[in-house]
C-alpha cells in the first residue's frame, strides 16, 4: 500500500558526519519540525496535491534561497519530506494519514526507543543539599 524509498526503521536525519564514516549525525530540530510541519500539512492530500505542495516548496526555494543554516535546513527538510510523500502517494490511490506512514510511525518508535535509552538526570536523595 505505501512505497517509500526507506524502510520504516530507518531514520533518515541519521547520516555519516565528520571524517570518521561510522559516527552519526541525528538530525537537527529544524530538521525534525520541517518534516513534522510538511506531514501535518499533507494529512488528507492526494498525490496530485501533494506533488503541486512539493513544485511549490521548490519554487519557494529557488526565489529565496538562504544561507546556510536553520532556515535551510528547514527548508531542505520540508522539500525532501514533499518528495518521500510524493512517492509513498503515487502508489497509494488514497489519502495521505501520517497516522498510517509506515515511516512516520517507525521514526516515531526509534524516537520513543532513543528517549528510553538516554540515561535519566539523578534524582537528589533526601540527605542532598539543594
Amino acid at each position: 500500500m505505501w512505497g517509500n524509498r526507506m524502510s520504516p526503521d530507518q531514520d533518515r536525519g541519521t547520516r555519516p558526519g565528520g571524517s570518521d564514516a561510522d559516527e552519526a549525525v541525528p538530525p537537527t530540530d529544524e530538521q525534525r519540525a520541517g518534516w513534522r510541519g510538511v506531514q501535518q500539512r499533507a494529512r488528507g492530500m492526494t498525490h496530485h496535491q501533494a506533488k503541486a505542495a512539493l513544485e511549490a516548496a521548490r519554487e519557494a526555494a529557488e526565489r529565496s534561497p538562504l544561507d546556510d543554516g536553520p532556515e535551510r535546513a528547514r527548508s531542505e527538510a520540508e522539500i525532501e519530506e514533499w518528495e518521500r510523500i510524493t512517492d509513498a502517494l503515487a502508489d497509494h490511490a488514497g489519502y495521505y494519514d501520517p497516522e498510517v506512514d509506515p515511516f512516520v510511525q517507525g521514526e516515531l518508535a526509534g524516537q520513543s526507543d532513543r528517549e528510553r535509552d538516554q540515561p535519566s538526570a539523578p534524582r537528589p536523595t533526601e540527605g542532598d543539599a539543594g
